[in-house]
């Protein structure tokens, strides 16, 4: 389930249309932002996958003809779930700070083109909440996104295009909503 809601991730930051992503700096920012995030999201599928290999195998099998013993197959074994289960949570924290980032750009947006489609009051607490998860300091995550929306507001906002904007909202929509739905279905 979690790798079809990562494909389902990735078809929707690539199919998307390329004029969403004009020559406007704030407009390749938010889409930079979006592609890193889409690579750490799949490198944890990776992650993930080697993981699950990882757990499949038999811990103790053929010892004695590999001259190994079962405790240091034991031993090999756990230290690779610990180094994927690492690196897992390295890719989830890159998400969670993208996403401040992202969503501290497209704050500034929506007051510069007028759109309300994202309730931005909410924002801090969910990104505190995330963070929290992926044992983050809440503070330096909701510094990120404070961050991204003064840098936001250094850039020429005249020329933003909102369509491209609402386009990308609505792409970031639709990527909330899947992942929301992979969450569901795992539990």
């Amino acid at each position: 389930m979690r790798f079809l809601s990562i494909y389902l991730i990735s078809v929707l930051l690539f199919v998307s249309p390329a004029k969403l992503f004009a020559a406007d700096s704030l407009d390749e920012r938010l889409f930079s932002e979006l592609r890193l995030i889409n690579q750490s999201m799949s490198k944890m599928a990776s992650e993930n996958e080697a993981f699950i290999e990882e757990l499949d195998k038999e811990r103790c099998s053929k010892a004695a003809s590999k001259g190994t013993s079962c405790e240091e197959q034991s031993i090999r074994h756990l230290a690779a779930l610990d180094e994927s289960n690492r690196k897992s949570e390295v890719y989830v924290k890159q998400m969670v700070e993208g996403w401040a980032q992202v969503y501290g750009m497209l704050r500034v947006a929506h007051m510069q083109c007028g759109l309300n489609s994202i309730n931005f009051e909410a924002v801090p607490a969910s990104l505190r909440a995330q963070s929290r998860l992926v044992e983050l300091d809440p503070d330096d995550v909701l510094l990120e996104y404070i961050e991204a929306s003064e840098g936001a507001l250094k850039e020429d906002l005249n020329d933003l295009d909102c369509d491209a904007i609402k386009s990308f909202t609505a792409t970031v929509q639709q990527i909330v909503i899947a992942a929301r739905r992979a969450q569901e279905k795992m539990r």
